[in-house]
Parts: C-alpha cells; structure tokens; sequence
C-alpha cells in the first residue's frame, strides 16, 4: 500500500511600481533590459547593462563589484534557481537544505543564517526586481540577474552586509506580441520517478504603445532520490527500536519511504504596464509560487 503526504509552503508577493520621469530627459528605468551586443568581428567583448547603482552602466563600468548573468546564459546554461546561479558567480555559495527550509546564502564567508536557524539577522538581501523579497524564485522570464558582491548599505539599506542579489525580470512591451511554450522531461540518478517542467510566457498589448500585459507561468516536477528504510510510522506511538529478530514487529513500528526529498513547485507572475505619457510609467507586478513537499511511504 502507498501512502503520499503533501507539505504545502506558499510564498505571494504583490507590488507597484510607479517611475515618474522628468520631462527634461533625465531618465531613470526602475527596471531595464539587459542589453547585450554579440561581439563583433574585432573581438569586442559582450556589453550588458545593469542598474544595481540605480542608473544605467555597463558591468565594465560599475564601480562595484558586481556579477551579471544575461538571459542568453540563463537559456543556454540552464540556469533555474539560485543554486544554478552560484556556479557561475565567484564568492557566492549556497548550501541547498531541499525544500524545507530556505538555502542560506554565503558570500564570502558571511552567511544569512549565521545568527542560527530562523534568525531575521541576514546579511544578503534579495530583491525581485525593486521589491525587497526573500525567496528562492525560479528564473521565469528573467531579463539579467545581478548579484552585488560586498557591502550595500548605502543603495540598499540595513541587511546588505554580504551584499545583494537582484532578479530583473522582462518588463511588458507595449508594441509586441510575443510568447512562448517550453517543456522538459528528466530522469535522476537514483530516482524511481520521471521529473517534468513545463511552462508558458506571454505578452499581449491592450492599447497600443499605452498599456499591456505580460503574463508567465511555470511548473516543476522534481522527483527524489533519498530513501530511508526505517522511520517511525506514527511517532509518540510506534516503537523507534522494535525487536529486530521479529519481521512482524519491526513492520508494525517502522515503515521505509523512497524518493523522500521530491518537490513540486508553481511560479508565476503577472505584469500590468501603463504608460499614459513619456513622463509616467507605471507597472503592477503580482508574483506567485508555491512548493509542495512529496513523500511516498511504502508500508510493509
């Protein structure tokens, strides 16, 4: 007989963003596009734009130390979640503790949780876009992700000790309409089931060049690989040491369970942009995800 048990975690986030711009010129983009020029025949290096100092710079030119991954190498590199980032970015590490707890983030030593489990004391802030957000998202749609090496107190407040990881998502475009659909099977080492994602993007303008909609969403299906063999099945009831010499006893008190680190995980997001005018521009961001924890118990 198999017995599956679903822990549910939901994360939502909802948040607006108005950029009021002056008439005179000066702009200022809360949220801009990673610009990327495909190097040339005399070998010029790839430029892409980043705004982690609130104006618009190349990496080149940013006098922080920063770290810029493009959409082109989130696509190609396959670059999901914040484990995959910490590959591609030197003094970032991550300690993946699976779906029941956040990964802390350690930059250069200092690490997130280094008050102990569950502090508030953490000294990398995550933003999702100008949102201050702490949670692990999936990369959906992301126009760059910056990651800011050292202290940030001065641009992004207390909490910036270690530094600061920004997810820039595409922003709506009001003249385009675009979308894609994308999907994936996998199989895990060690794993006695199959792994899928699949997903969508979309943009659609309402009113030409005035307002639009841009929407995502996606779905993994991560199978386990841990199994255990004896757990206790009811605990404060079941016997943690039955006696081993009698089969019938220890299935009375202990049960094994495989694939016990499997997760199920919805991320989505919904951008509303309005642009009545050259001097205002407005977006209203909703973002959603919810993990869900897939144990299969097998009972004796």
């Amino acid at each position: 007989m198999n017995i599956t048990c679903k822990i549910k975690l939901s994360k939502v986030a909802m948040a607006i963003n108005i950029a009021l711009l002056p008439i005179s010129g000066m702009l200022t983009s809360q949220v801009a596009l990673a610009q990327e020029v495909a190097p040339d025949i005399n070998g010029q290096m790839e430029t892409i734009q980043v705004t982690a100092t609130r104006r618009s710079g190349t990496v080149q030119e940013v006098p922080i130390n920063i770290s810029a991954l493009s959409p082109d190498l989130l696509e190609q590199q396959e670059i999901n979640d914040l484990e995959d980032i910490a590959r591609w970015v030197p003094g970032l590490t991550i300690t993946d503790q699976g779906g029941r707890s956040n990964a802390p983030i350690i930059v250069r030593g200092l690490n997130t949780n280094s008050s102990g489990p569950g502090s508030n004391g953490g000294t990398v802030a995550t933003y999702v876009g100008e949102i201050p957000l702490l949670v692990n998202m999936r990369l959906i749609d992301m126009a760059r992700v910056e990651v800011l090496i050292g202290p940030q107190g001065t641009l992004y407040g207390a909490g910036t000790l270690g530094g600061a990881l920004r997810y820039i998502p595409n922003p709506v475009d009001l003249d385009i309409i675009s979308g894609s659909v994308f999907a994936d099977i996998s199989q895990t080492q060690e794993s006695g089931s199959t792994g899928a994602e699949g997903g969508f993007i979309l943009n659609l303008p309402i009113i030409n060049d005035t307002l639009g909609v841009r929407m995502s969403m996606n779905y993994l299906d991560d199978p386990g690989f841990i199994d255990y063999n004896y757990l206790v099945k009811e605990p404060g009831v079941s016997l943690p040491d039955p006696d081993w010499d009698d089969p019938s006893d220890v299935a009375t008190n202990l049960t094994s369970v495989e694939d016990a680190n499997g997760e199920q995980t919805l991320t989505s997001r919904v951008a509303l942009r309005w642009q009545p005018s050259d001097w205002f521009d407005s977006t209203l961001t909703y973002f959603y995800q919810k993990l869900e924890l897939i144990v299969n118990a097998s009972l004796d």
